[in-house]
């Protein structure tokens, strides 16, 4: 398919609904939008401001060919930019509710152009015959159609615009379909005739750095369609990807780099990972912006290309959330000098991730409104999404609510000794699916939250006393004064010790045992930690000893006496 050498007339589309700034502030007061206060007010408005925009524009661009500048002048270019606000209340008329906030902006000015060129072809009533506000008043319906059409203009209900009269939203939708039946029809008089085909053809996007004459001797072939798209367009599509790519491996490259030098590499790899989703959340608006106003993509591949682009965006978004979160905890954990597997890093972690799934929701649900999907779709298909996860990993979840439980409750922390039935070591970390426990064999052992927290745990590091008992026996043979006096002698050393509990104690001859008498001693230690208790307890056990030794107190043997109240080694050196 060709389409023809671009002339005069087809520049002065190309300017058309571009948005460029207001240069001047003389003219029709800028602010003051379109008068839709009625079926006639919106349909005489839409008609008259298009055929005189379309007349202004056209003047000015005759001049700037009939002169040899490659740019308009300033003055030229203020008075398009009055003619093109003009164009930007012409929108106001059409009712966008219905279509999606991402395609909506580029999407109307097609819509415009369309509905314009219908109206061009057919007979139009005349505009007083057209109903007023007083008219629609004494209406049931507060509605219009144009005769022998579908075209309505209908009164909004509610929202910001209620009570204005608009293009409905059924009609907005429908207007490609109605200049597909109409664009075969010639053109009535007074026609803006081709004004939507030189739009949608046009380069005028670039007029800012093309110039129009360049534009407008374009070779042949570079005109030629594809896709509905000049080659031209998509030529301009390749070296924006291409660069656009350029950007993103540089970037990419950069944050390796970053990462290679310093300390800390393992934090710095994390914030490096918000890198690749933070340049697209830049490039996206980028090429958006490029695709649809500069280059100027149309129909299908600009739908298409714009809903993909935008729905990039909002999962890079959201990607950039999440993985902020791990980043941003993490650095948190650091920057206090917190043990990584401690209670208190993992509420860090869950408090920070909480907000950042909530965060990520929302960023979901907006995006897809933006795209044009219901609200209510996609907070339904998360509930359906979710109570599916839920019901396959429900031993999960309920670990989860575990270590919950656990965090929440703090029965222990990592570095504590505690006993769970067999298991017995010090707690090494606690996760969020289960916690692990070193053992004094040195094996590792994982536990599911969810169990730990149904079984009793005994939580030995959080004693405020440090029990000792041991039974010390002595010969049988050892003299009852002396054995009284090394029971003494050993209360004297349990109290006098720094480290003891002076109001509870047992110290005393308990028994006559199998193989000798059985001193009972029971005493508490005030220390810290466990490994203060055990240097503790050696040095009174040591003292203990030392006495014996001193006093000449024979510990028994595990040899038990016969009858003759000899040892059997005692009765075998005697034979």
């Amino acid at each position: 398919m060709r389409f023809p050498q671009l002339n005069c007339l087809l520049l002065i589309s190309l300017l058309t609904l571009t948005g460029s700034p207001l240069a001047d502030n003389s003219g029709p007061n800028p602010l003051q939008p379109a008068t839709t206060g009625s079926p006639r007010d919106t349909l005489q408005g839409f008609v008259e401001t298009l055929n005189r925009t379309h007349v202004q524009i056209g003047k000015i661009i005759r001049s700037y060919f009939a002169s040899k500048r490659l740019y308009l002048s300033a003055a030229e270019q203020a008075e398009v930019n009055q003619a093109l606000q003009q164009l930007e209340r012409i929108r106001g008329t059409l009712d966008l509710s219905e279509m999606p906030q991402a395609l909506a902006d580029k999407l109307a000015e097609a819509r415009v152009l369309q509905l314009k060129e219908v109206l061009d072809r057919i007979d139009l009533p005349p505009f007083e015959t057209v109903p007023d506000a007083t008219d629609m008043r004494s209406r049931e319906f507060r509605q219009w159609t144009i005769p022998n059409t579908e075209i309505t203009i209908a009164r909004v209900e509610q929202g910001a615009r209620a009570g204005e009269y608009l293009f409905s939203p059924e009609t907005v939708e429908r207007i490609p379909e109605f200049y597909r039946k109409i664009q075969h029809l010639p053109y009535l008089p007074g026609a803006t005739a081709g004004w939507y085909e030189r739009y949608r053809y046009g380069g005028g996007g670039l007029y800012k750095v093309v110039p129009y004459r360049w534009m407008n001797a374009l070779p042949d072939w570079s005109t030629t369609l594809l896709l509905d798209q000049p080659l031209w367009r998509w030529f301009g599509v390749a070296v924006v990807l291409l660069a656009a790519m350029l950007v993103y491996r540089l970037g990419r490259r950069a944050a390796r780099a970053w990462v290679s030098y310093g300390a800390n590499q393992g934090l710095r790899e994390l914030w490096a990972g918000l890198v690749p989703p933070a340049l697209v959340l830049v490039l996206v608006p980028l090429l958006v912006h490029i695709f649809s106003w500069n280059l100027r993509l149309s129909g299908a591949v600009m739908e298409l290309s714009t809903l993909a682009l935008w729905a990039m965006f909002t999962l890079s978004l959201t990607w950039l959330v999440w993985s902020g979160s791990h980043a941003l905890a993490e650095s948190i954990v650091t920057a206090q000098q917190l043990n990584t597997g401690s209670i208190d890093s993992q509420l860090i972690r869950l408090g920070i991730r909480l907000f950042a799934t909530i965060l990520s929701i929302t960023i979901l649900v907006v995006g897809a409104q933006h795209l044009g999907i219901p609200a209510y779709s996609v907070i339904a298909g998360l509930g359906v999404g979710g109570i599916a996860v839920a019901l396959a990993a429900k031993d999960s979840l309920a670990n989860l609510l575990g270590s919950l439980l656990i965090m929440f409750e703090k029965p222990f922390r990592v570095g504590h000794w505690i006993k769970l039935g067999d298991t017995e070591g010090v707690v090494e970390s606690i996760g969020f699916r289960s916690t692990r426990i070193r053992t004094f064999y040195d094996s590792l052992v994982s536990i599911p939250s969810n169990t730990l927290v149904n079984s009793t745990v005994d939580n030995m590091e959080l004693r405020h006393y440090r029990r000792v008992r041991t039974v010390l026996q002595i010969r049988y043979d050892t003299p009852a004064d002396r054995v009284e006096a090394f029971v003494a002698a050993i209360r004297e050393i349990v109290i006098d010790d720094p480290s003891t509990r002076k109001d509870e104690y047992r110290i005393r001859l308990d028994d006559f045992g199998e193989y000798g008498l059985q001193i009972l001693v029971n005493f508490y230690l005030e220390v810290p930690d466990w490994q203060t208790e055990q240097e503790e307890r050696q040095r009174i056990l040591m003292q203990i000893l030392k006495l014996a030794e001193s006093m000449h107190v024979r510990f028994a043997l595990p040899v038990p006496y016969d009858d003759t109240g000899l040892t059997r080694q005692d009765n075998r050196q005697s034979d």
